[in-house]
């Protein structure tokens, strides 16, 4: 059983991840980067892995990094912990995720 949540930002941020990784890297590379990323979730769900709070602005949100991406995630009542956003470390994170915390 996942011990995260996905959002729909999330899961649309993941696909864009995986069209890149095969169009560049090709099949190997895709499995290899997203079996990474699915296990960087799990250690965030299991309060296993380092994270850091992204801004005072928004102290509940919190920050780990998988290689090149950024993962953007909540902790809603101590609950499983929701990812709002896996992002590109060259991506324009600020406005990414402005609109995904307003929804929030």
């Amino acid at each position: 059983m996942k011990q995260y949540e996905l959002t729909k930002d999330a899961e649309k941020d993941l696909r864009e991840i995986a069209r890149y990784t095969l169009n560049k890297w090709g099949k190997r590379m895709l499995h290899e980067y997203r079996d990474g990323l699915e296990k960087t979730f799990q250690e965030i769900g299991n309060r296993k892995i380092s994270k850091k709070s992204f801004s005072k602005a928004f102290p509940e949100l919190l920050v780990s990094k998988y290689k090149f991406h950024y993962i953007f995630y909540l902790f809603n009542d101590l609950k499983k912990p929701v990812v709002i956003g896996v992002i590109h470390e060259k991506r324009d994170i600020v406005n990414r995720l402005s609109e995904r915390l307003i929804q929030e």
